[in-house]
């Protein structure tokens, strides 16, 4: 998920097409009057693209008539989702975001529409998984994924034996943004998850320089990660556990390492959409817990409506990010200091790769 694609207005306004010209509707949740109706979601595309289609968006047109057009956004989406609002052109009607990029969505300009989603209906929402602009819905953990077959038998047991060249050697791969990256490279330094914000960004990108040239992936996005994972390009990598799940499901030999933070993908609206109505109706649908349950049962990421685990087999339960197990191993970003820090830290990075 790099955040440093650069998105330009050409590009963003280009791919408009039918979304941008429909009109808003009246507030009627019924099949026969949205029976013509659509709307655009954004998401990550890819393996968890796939995913929340099977698992969201054929199930909402299924109940309601509404179809639902499915595009992926660039890995850091919040310069497009500014660039649709500030000029009108609602390419998105619901947007694929995390809290820290709620936290640039709002800070200087309110770029969100309200869900519209009263608080007793979040009653089985977990805390902090629904506010007034975003509901998350996907737990992801950023951790550490190394294959099987290459150390002889030896587990790497923390980020400082990721950083141990000579004791573990073997191609390395790591995210090309600084997102989640410094975090580990200061676990990696030593640094206890209950000391790591804020972050001492100087110690952090010292870490990544002790590692840099035994890099040989820099990756940035989900799906480069599967699979220079799963096609045995690297033998370790940070990840995003639900995509070394994925490749383990591919037939890659890996063991996941939950050690690192976690984060939670969720639904946002953009300011001034002209099918608000049918978004807020999205989104509140994507709290069932069926659904959630469908999607986790898909792609190894959490739910964030505790009824949800009904409809989980224990085993599927124990291989998801929440899981006690894995749970205990992580801390949570933190997303104020990333929502205020991230474009300096992106330039930051930029400027290190470049040395």
């Amino acid at each position: 998920m790099s955040k440093t694609i650069k998105t330009t207005r050409r590009n963003v306004l280009k791919t408009a097409g039918v979304a941008a010209g429909a009109l808003a509707m009246p507030a009627i949740f019924t099949r026969g009057a949205f029976a013509a109706e659509q709307i655009t979601v954004s998401d990550v595309g890819g393996a968890p693209g796939e995913a929340i289609k099977k698992a969201f968006y054929e199930p909402f047109e299924k109940e309601t008539g509404i179809k639902v057009v499915g595009v992926a956004h660039d890995p850091d989406p919040v310069t497009q989702f500014k660039l649709l609002v500030d000029t009108k052109s609602y390419i998105w009607d619901v947007s694929m975001v995390t809290p820290d990029h709620v936290v640039r969505l709002t800070n200087e300009k309110n770029y969100l529409a309200p869900l519209g989603i009263p608080e007793a209906d979040g009653k089985d929402i977990l805390p902090g998984m629904l506010t007034s602009n975003w509901l998350g819905f996907s737990v992801f953990a950023i951790a550490m994924a190394y294959r099987t077959d290459k150390f002889g038998g030896k587990d790497l047991q923390s980020w400082a034996d990721f950083w141990d060249v000579e004791k573990f050697a073997g191609r390395r791969a790591l995210y090309k943004d600084p997102w989640g990256l410094l975090e580990v490279a200061l676990l990696a330094d030593g640094v206890k998850p209950a000391d790591i914000y804020p972050i001492d960004v100087d110690r952090a990108f010292a870490s990544l320089e002790k590692i840099r040239e035994h890099v040989n992936v820099w990756w940035t996005s989900g799906a480069q990660n599967t699979q220079i994972l799963q096609n045995g390009e690297v033998d370790m990598s940070d990840t995003w556990s639900a995509r070394a799940y994925a490749a383990i499901a591919g037939g890659a030999p890996l063991k996941i390492l939950f050690q690192g933070c976690y984060s939670v993908d969720g639904w946002s609206i953009p300011e001034g959409t002209p099918r608000l109505a049918l978004a807020q109706q999205f989104v509140k649908f994507c709290m069932k817990p069926e659904h959630q349950a469908a999607y986790s049962t898909i792609v190894a990421n959490g739910p964030s409506n505790s009824k949800a685990f009904n409809f989980l087999s224990a085993e599927r339960a124990a291989v998801l990010p929440t899981a006690p197990d894995n749970i205990k191993g992580l801390f949570e970003m933190n997303t104020a200091w990333w929502g205020k820090n991230y474009d300096a830290m992106a330039e930051k990075m930029q400027e290190f790769l470049l040395q």
